[in-house]
Order: C-alpha cells, then structure tokens, then sequence
C-alpha cells in the first residue's frame, strides 16, 4: 500500500487555511455526532434548519429501504435509516458540494468532478448491497468523497494544477498520480485519504481510498473488507467513466468494466441492470443537487454489442478456432495472453503461434506499461522476454503480490540455458521457460502445460466462488432471521430477547472496564383503559407512536427495546444515575408533550419510570432490572407521570 501523507506537512497545509472544509449547518450536525449524549431530537432540530440538507438526507435514506418498505418521509426516519456516522460524513459531503462548485483552477472541471463523485457514491451504494463489505450507507459517503484529494489539490493549488492537468491530457501515457508526486510531492489519494481521516472517516474506509486509483500497490489480505472495498472503488470509478465519456468511447471501455464487475462476482444480466438503476438515480440526484448529468448510457446495448464481439473473434472466420492440443475450441477472451517483449517481430511471431492455438493475445512492449497492460487484460498466461534490462524479475515479483498476478502462469523466454538465470526466474515466481530460438513444437507442449494448470486453477475458483456465494446467502438469510427474531413486529425496535442478549453484554463490559451502566424501565400509564374505550387497533397505533416518540427522545448510545405488552426497558451504557435521570425526564416530557393521531379519536398517553445503575455489589444484570423496575413501581404509587429511582428517592414531575 502506498505510504500516507506526511502529516507534518497535511498540518501545516491545514493551518493555511486553504483545504476545502464543510460549513454552516453541516459543522453543527458534525459537532454533534461527536458529542455523547446527543438525541436523535436534537439533531433533527439541527438539520430542518437547513432545507436542502433535509431533502438530501431523506432521498439517500430512500435508497437504502427495501423496495416493499414504505417511504422514508421525516428526518427522524431518516436518522433511524442512516445512523449517526453515515450523516455525518453525508452532511460533510454536500457541504463540499455546495461550497466548491467553482474555484480558480482553470484546468479542473468542477461540474465533471462533482458529477463523477456522485456517480460513484451511486455505485459504490449499489455495490455492496450485492458484496455487502461496508454497509450501504456508509459506502455512498466514501463513493461521495474518494477523490476530493483532487478538489484540494485544485484549491491550494490553482495554477499548478491546472498546467498539470493539461499536460496530463496532452501525454496519456503519463499518469496524473506520477505527475502529483513530481509537483507536489503528494498525490491526491494521499492528500485525500488525510483529509477522511481527519474529519474522523474510520480507518478501513480511509485506507481503500489511498490505493484504489493504484490497485498494484494494495497488499490488503485476500476477502478482507478492504480488499473488497477497493475492488467497489475501482469499479464504481469505471461506471462514472463511461457514464460520462462521449458515446464513441463507451463501447471501448465497456470490456474493461465487464471484466471488474466479473471480479466481484456479479453475473452480466444483474451487473446491467445495476447499472441502469445507477443511472436512474443519478439524473434524479442530480436534478437535487443541481448537478449536471449527461444522457445514460445504454447499457445493455453495449453488453450485447460486446458479447457479440467476442464470439466475432473467437469464431472460425477470425481464427480462433479449434485448438491442436486435443479439441478445444478456440478460448477467445476466456483464455487471454500477454506478451512482454520489446521485439516486434518475435512479438509478431509468437502472436501467430499463440492465435492458432485458440488464445486471445494482448501485446506490450514496454515493461514499465507492463503491469498496468496486465490489470487491465486480467490475462491467465504471460509470455515475457527476461532479456531486457529491469524487467523480467521486478514485472514478475510485482504480479504476483496482485490478487490476479499470484493465479498467474508465467512463461519466460531465455537466451540461454543458465542456471543462474533459472533460479532468478523461479525466484521472482516464473513457472516456466522456454529457450531461444522458439520452436513452435516446444511453445505448443509449455502451453498445453499451462493451460492445464489454468484450466485446474479456474476450475478451483469456480468452487470457491460457490462456495463463497452460498456462504454469503447463508449469511445473508441468517441475518435477516436474526434481525426478525429480534424486532417486535408491531414497533419495529428490538423486542425481549434482544434485549436480554443485550444487557448481558453491557453488563460484562461494564464489569470488565468499571464503567458506569444504567437502565430504564417505562411503563405508559392507562394503556388498558386505551384498548377497552377504543380498541386495540387504537391501542396498536398508540404503541408504534410512542416507541417512535421514545427512540427519538434517546441519546444515540441508548437501546430501548419493547419487552412486554406496554412495557419497555432502555439500556444506558456508560451512564451514571444523575444522567439516566435526566435522560428518563427528558423521555417522560417528550411522551407527556404527544397527541396521537390515530384517524379516528386522538389519544395522550403518560410513562412512569423506573431508574436504576450498576453497583458493584449487585450479582448480575436481572438485579439491575429487578431495581429499576421498582423505581417504575415507585412512580406508579407516586402518581404516574413521573421518574423515580429506589437508589435515590427523587420525583421531577
């Protein structure tokens, strides 16, 4: 993985001043989040202030409930959907946007920019609800922000970037990382991924983001989630690419993106229909945020239209055809080979050989533009002359510390027969070699060779990747059980057995560490004279209100759990008695301030509430309940309406 940025040098570039940074309304709901005891009240409070902003939040919330979910309408649902870390890095996100639409770097176009983020926020939301690595919420912020180490580079450096920029389209072979690293001894990912984790963005979001735009370099383990999470951002970043490349050059890059989307997994028809919905989505989204967006693509066109090209080149006409080495036919883009020789006429030579049997060959002459050749190609063998000068052993090393490269079969070409240059071979990772002059005879056996060991290989990543996906619907299936077992149906937040797993884990935590923990127990007062005056359809509405009323009124750290018919128990981990108390008033106040309309008559219902907190000398976490649940007796006999704790007899009515 590529070394961070200095962070000496990203402070004294924050001190300046210059680094794009959130403001207004998105600061406060960032303060906020941060903040322990913050009620999803409040922050809702925070955010209706800015119109905008709300309208924003509750699309994205939109996007993430199921298709047979009713619609998010209110903040509050909105909050609930998204959890407190997606809207702060959201609020941070659209502040950017709506701060730097334009700037003084001549050269970078803020409209494409912002366009391209938002296509990739789209993406990478769509994602990984298929390979499910971050959740959905969280990977539309990363997809948002990826690349605004490129927006920063714009504003602190205006100029240069700009000429930058410009030499970068004039010379295509030189990249624009390369380039960065020259001018400013940084590059945008770099600059970029300081920048996440300076605003508090996790570690492994930051991470994927310094290495995505060079995959080579990232040496995150096999099936981690930052491993997935780049194979999402290099994807998402080909998606916003030929979303906006001219309709000419679409069909040139819609290869390339098959073949990144068949690394993660997914089947073409599912991919192209992903695709569609991204597009979908980003011309209602950017009619929201004001951002232009260009007509989709079709893609499904260009997938058939690259199909067809396919079989064009792998049919009889085009050569491809039956293999000699026992009746395949010709493998045309399942069986791809690269050549790394700087001969052209060997290059040519073996071209012919490899082409008549059966494999699509791709040719590079340069070793430096070698691994970049190879990543985009994924191809399953190597032919590469160990002649020229720092190639072989450093291409070879480098492919194989690649996820594709280590599935690699490598053939050399010698000069010789020398064991030195054997051993050096097989040290880099070469599997093969083959002496100079090239006897088409002996080309034919190294191939059927490695082609064997491919076809094993593939056949073994084709049972894992079935194994894979079973293993992630199991997952999958197992989870939503769980999450049903453990919601009330009727109110939709966690139910008694939830709890009860729940505050045995606080309880542990709280032992372990000597850290304070409280519970709540609340009762609504007159509940049964609710369902026997109106019924218990009424008494069913007056329930989900409450609860949402309740959750609401909570810090973000609290769980409140509905666990008898009328009855609900909050867990406040590290909290002490004087902030559960207060915490229980502000509940009692918020449930004494509702009507609830239930389409016929309105009703108001009142909680009594029962506080209790951990002592050392109490045996496990029923007598924490048992105690708390005397408070709410307390304030039964005490009136109703009211918060009592049997620790501290105190009544705020």
């Amino acid at each position: 993985m590529p070394p961070p940025i200095d962070m000496k040098r990203f402070e004294q570039l924050k001190a300046v001043g210059d680094l794009p940074s959130p403001r207004g309304v998105a600061i406060a709901i960032i303060r906020l989040t941060q903040t322990a005891d913050v009620s999803m009240a409040e922050l809702a409070r925070v955010i209706k202030s800015d119109p905008a902003f709300v309208g924003r939040l509750i699309k994205a919330a939109n996007g993430l409930v199921a298709e047979n979910r009713r619609a998010v309408v209110s903040v509050q649902e909105a909050l609930m959907v998204l959890g407190l870390p997606a809207v702060r890095t959201m609020a941070l996100g659209f502040s950017l946007l709506s701060n730097y639409r334009k700037g003084a770097c001549e050269g970078f176009d803020y409209g494409r920019f912002w366009s391209s983020s938002l296509l990739m926020a789209l993406s990478m939301q769509a994602l990984v609800q298929r390979v499910r690595v971050v959740p959905a919420d969280e990977a539309f912020s990363l997809g948002l922000l990826a690349r605004v180490g490129e927006l920063a580079l714009a504003t602190l450096y205006p100029a240069d970037f700009s000429r930058l920029l410009k030499e970068a389209a004039r010379s295509p072979q030189l990249r624009q990382l390369d380039l960065e690293q020259t001018a400013f001894a940084m590059t945008h990912c770099e600059l970029g991924a300081a920048m996440l984790a300076d605003w508090g963005v996790p570690s492994q979001l930051v991470n994927p983001v310094l290495c995505f735009e060079r995959p080579e370099q990232a040496d995150f383990a096999e099936g981690s989630r930052e491993a997935g999470l780049v194979q999402c951002l290099v994807l998402s970043r080909a998606i916003a690419q030929l979303c906006l490349a001219p309709e000419l050059e679409q069909a040139r890059l819609m290869p390339a993106m098959l073949r990144l989307s068949g690394r993660l997994g997914l089947p073409r028809g599912d991919f192209v229909s992903l695709c569609e919905r991204i597009a979908r989505e980003w011309g209602d989204w950017g009619k929201l945020l004001q951002i232009g967006t260009a007509r989709a693509p079709a893609f499904g066109a260009l997938c058939a239209a690259e199909e067809s090209e396919s079989k064009a080149v792998a049919s009889p006409e085009n050569g491809a055809t039956a293999s000699k080495e026992g009746g395949a036919t010709g493998q045309g883009d399942e069986m791809p080979v690269l050549i790394v020789a700087a001969d052209a006429s060997e290059r040519a030579r073996m071209r012919a050989l490899l082409e008549e049997s059966g494999f699509s060959v791709h040719e590079q002459a340069d070793c430096t533009q070698a691994i970049e050749s190879a990543i985009d190609v994924q191809p399953r063998l190597l032919l590469i002359d160990w002649s020229g000068e720092n190639c072989g052993a450093p291409l070879v090393r480098a492919l194989r510390t690649t996820r594709f490269g280590r599935a690699l079969h490598i053939l050399v070409l010698l000069d010789a027969d020398d064991d030195a240059l054997l051993e050096e071979a097989a040290a880099a990772g070469a599997d093969d070699f083959i002496l100079r002059p090239i006897r088409p005879a002996a080309l034919a056996v190294r191939l059927k060779a490695g082609r064997r060991t491919v076809m094993l290989q593939r056949e073994l990543e084709r049972e894992r990747e079935e194994l894979r996906h079973f293993a992630a619907e199991l997952s999958i299936s197992n989870r939503r059980l769980q999450e049903a077992a453990m919601t009330d149906a009727l109110t939709g937040i966690p139910n008694r057995r939830f709890a009860i797993d729940r505050i045995q884990m606080e309880w542990a935590a709280a032992a372990r560490h000597s850290r304070p923990l409280s519970v709540m127990i609340v009762d609504l007062d007159g509940f049964k004279e609710i369902n026997d005056a109106h019924g218990h359809d009424v008494g069913d509405i007056a329930l989900r209100q409450i609860s949402s009323t309740l959750r609401g009124a909570l810090r973000a750290q609290d769980v409140i759990c509905r666990t008898g018919g009328d009855e609900f128990l909050v867990i406040c981990p590290d909290t002490d008695l004087s902030a559960a108390l207060g915490c229980a008033e502000r509940l009692r106040d918020a449930a004494h301030g509702m009507l609830i309309e239930t389409g016929g008559p309105r009703v108001r219902v009142t909680i009594s509430v029962g506080v209790a907190m951990r002592e050392p000398s109490m045996a496990s976490a029923d007598a924490l309940i048992k105690l708390a649940d005397r408070g709410a007796f307390l304030a039964k006999e005490r009136g109703r309406n009211c918060v009592m704790s049997a620790q501290v007899v105190q009544t705020t009515a």
